[in-house]
């Protein structure tokens, strides 16, 4: 009887054992896409993913794509009541990161971001980090802990040849919508009228200094 009882208790260790390794396993994010063949000027949407038991009052993630091969367009959350916060985008790098005021569940699609194909090539989306938040017991924001990282490559191949450039509908936003173009830069060239200008500036007072210098010493010279 006491074997029995010992082999019991040994059998509902091992499962518990075993459940509780799968709980922690199942605290993951990943991406997924639809598809991974496009043309030129086609919509790319890749959906951010996660499983957690624990709910969650926020989450943040970064993308690292190729700016030759794809342009980012917008960013959307649809679990109700995540608001998008609006971040500097580096180019080559999403940056996205979304709250909410309530705690929510994170079982599903957290996110949806989608990008243009600018061109012919071969490419990938990579899930550089990503997060989930919760608020901790004095009330501030706090990462999730134990938050496994599954599938974070997204190959793409991109022919060069003209597709589709409809915007596949992205799933209902619970929260705003968020624009990830990056910050522009532009270049301005020489402007010439200012240059000139400095320039005549300059020999006029090359010029008054040479009067001023011959005039000072034919006084000397007379005297």
């Amino acid at each position: 009887m006491k074997k029995i009882i010992a082999f019991s208790l040994t059998f509902i260790f091992l499962i518990l054992s075993v459940a509780n390794v799968n709980a922690q396993a199942s605290e993951s994010i990943w991406l997924t896409a639809d598809a991974t063949s496009y043309k030129t000027e086609e919509i790319v949407l890749v959906r951010v993913n996660a499983a957690s038991t624990t709910p969650i009052q926020g989450f943040t993630y970064q993308i690292r794509y190729d700016p030759k091969c794809l342009k980012p367009l917008n960013a959307v959350s649809p679990i109700a009541g995540m608001n998008g916060l609006q971040l500097p985008q580096t180019t080559g790098l999403v940056d996205a990161s979304f709250a909410s005021t309530t705690p929510q569940s994170a079982l599903g699609v957290l996110s949806e971001v989608s990008f243009k194909t600018l061109g012919g090539c071969n490419t990938e989306l990579y899930l550089e980090s990503a997060a989930l938040a919760i608020r901790n017991e004095s009330g501030f924001a706090a990462p999730l802990e134990g938050i496994t990282l599954l599938e974070r490559n997204i190959p793409l191949k991109i022919d060069g040849a003209l597709g589709n450039a409809q915007v596949p509908p992205l799933a209902d936003a619970g929260g705003d919508s968020l624009s990830l173009a990056p910050a522009e830069t532009t270049t301005q060239g020489p402007d010439w009228a200012a240059a000139f200008a400095v320039a005549l500036l300059f020999f006029i007072v090359i010029a008054v200094l040479a009067v001023v210098i011959f005039t000072y010493r034919r006084s000397v010279l007379r005297t």
